[in-house]
Parts: C-alpha cells; structure tokens; sequence
C-alpha cells in the first residue's frame, strides 16, 4: 500500500537509520500504521452524501512498549495522522477534524500486544487543545501553522496567497478574497476555513465542483502539499510556520 510505505519513509527519515535499533522487539509503529488503516475502513460511516471517517484514535500498548516508545509517541502521531489524512483522501472518505491519535498505557496486556479505538468526535469546543495528550500537542501546533494557496498555471503562476483570515472566500466574483479570472469557476465557488484542527475546504454549490487531488469533495480537511481544482485553475495548499505565533 502506498499510503504505508510512505509512512516508513518518514520513520527512517525521522530517526537517521536508527530506525530498525530503535523498534527492537515489541510493537513495531508499521504494526500500528497497518491496524489503524483497517480501522478507519471499519469505523466509516455514511453520510448523506459522503463517507465519514473516525478522527479520534486511542493506542493502548502494554507497559513495555509504552515505555520503548514514550520519547517518541509526539512524532509519531504526528505522522500517523498524516498517514490516515493521506488514507482517506485516498479513499474519498471526509475527516471532519485533523485526525487525534494518542497512546496509553494498558497494564492488561502483554508485550507485543495493542489495542486501537476508533470514534467520530464532533470538535471539543469547550476543552482547550492545551488539554489534549499525545497527538493532541500536534492539534496544538496546528494553530502554528500558517497555510499558503499558491497558483500553479496561468498568468498568476507561482504568485502565493496566505490563509491568515478565519474564512478565505474563492472564485471570480471582485468580492472574493482570492480571485480567479476562471470562467468555469463559480462567482463564489469555495471556501477555506482557518480551524484549530487545520483548514479545511468547502464547496460552495459551485456549477463546476471543487476538486482535492483529482477527487471531487464537498468538504474536506487539507493536507501539507494538497492541490485543489477550481474550475479550470490548479492551486497547491501548503503550510510553513506562522511568525505571528512562534
């Protein structure tokens, strides 16, 4: 599967070749990656008109492999989520939030043993992401990041269009906050919502649909490198670091 062999790319990008020394023995993460793939096809659910995923995962490892892995869980979340977003994109399914993966202690279970829940959680208004464990310190960061849409084709090729408002309009219409002179855009044909989770794209019932990575979606949470389709305009979502909040 392309999705998991990405996943142990940045593994061994991520620990310099210590990579097979630093899983030795126990749960190894591709383990964990190959079971939480499986669970977000398991836990998905339909919607009226799309498939929803489950954004919220919880790892129970037992006390030895939760010992081996705590100086690295951060990083590993981190990429898992990654791997799930590049999952359901995949797929076609829609994450409703930045996908949360934490890891826990289990005294219940033996060594070279896991568990994963999975659940579809609506966004926790009222609990500070500061109050999260595990991958939530990346839902965290999340707000650190800045996004950039830049074009890809045209006479606007390469010109680049940061997402610092809450709400980024898109379309032909002057009101727009970025505007494409597209004729098979829509006067006002999508918006990019700045979340604590991430930002996340929505089709505005344009004429034309709203495409990420060649699949048309309604609305979907975007990942670092994602290219949208607007019409007939080809634009990179992107995400470098906010100098606002550092």
């Amino acid at each position: 599967m392309g999705t998991l062999r990405r996943f142990e790319r940045q593994l061994e990008n991520i620990f310099e070749g210590s990579f097979a020394k630093a899983f030795r023995g126990g749960v190894h993460p591709l383990e964990i990656a190959r079971r939480l793939v499986r669970e977000v096809d398991d836990g998905r659910v339909m919607g009226v008109n799309e498939t929803l995923a489950p954004n919220h995962f919880q790892v129970r490892l037992s006390s030895p492999d939760y010992q081996r892995l705590s100086g690295v869980t951060d990083s590993l979340a981190a990429e898992m989520e990654s791997l799930v977003i590049a999952h359901t994109n995949q797929k076609g399914y829609h994450l409703i939030t930045r996908p949360q993966i934490s890891f826990h202690s289990d005294t219940s279970l033996r060594e070279g043993q896991f568990t994963i829940a999975a659940s579809l959680d609506e966004p926790a208004r009222a609990q500070p992401p500061t109050e999260k464990v595990g991958a939530g310190q990346q839902y965290a960061r999340a707000e650190n990041r800045l996004g950039v849409l830049t074009m890809l084709g045209g006479e606007k090729a390469g010109i680049s269009h940061k997402l610092e408002k809450v709400k980024t309009s898109i379309g032909r219409a002057e009101e727009n906050d970025l505007v494409l002179a597209d004729p098979r855009a829509s006067r006002f044909h999508a918006e990019i919502d700045r979340t604590p989770s991430g930002y996340i794209v929505r089709d505005l019932e344009s004429t034309n649909g709203t495409m990420v990575r060649g699949r048309k979606v309604q609305q979907r949470l975007l990942e670092d490198g994602d290219t949208l389709t607007i019409g007939e305009t080809e634009i990179r979502f992107g995400l470098i670091t906010d100098p606002r909040r550092r």
